[in-house]
């Protein structure tokens, strides 16, 4: 069975103000990938994934871009705000699981 799933996901400031550069291994199987983004809760400290009683409902993500590359920069984010991301490779057949979340300030 093939890996689908994304590894080793970072996101690091971009050169710009407002900028994230996010990076990933790509996956050998992978025909494309979605970019999802979204903006955490302010004052919230709760780990979304790690919260017993918290839903991934509760997150609100938006795909932010479809792309062929395992690299991606997002631009025009807010200052002083604090984003997650995430991405799933997609073979032909399916969408793998999503990466494990990265939290990050602008």
């Amino acid at each position: 069975m093939k890996r689908t799933m994304v590894s080793n996901f970072n996101a690091t400031r971009g050169d710009e103000k407002g900028e994230i550069n996010l990076s990933w291994d790509s996956v050998s199987s992978a025909e494309l990938y979605v970019i999802q983004i979204s903006a955490a809760k302010n004052g919230s400290k709760t780990n979304v994934l790690k919260s017993s009683n918290a839903r991934l409902s509760e997150t609100e993500w938006k795909t932010a871009d479809i792309i062929n590359e395992s690299k991606y920069t997002i631009k025009g984010l807010k200052e002083k705000k604090t984003y997650l991301f995430r991405v799933a490779a997609v073979t032909t057949s399916k969408q793998g699981p999503w990466s494990r979340t990265v939290k990050k300030v602008i």
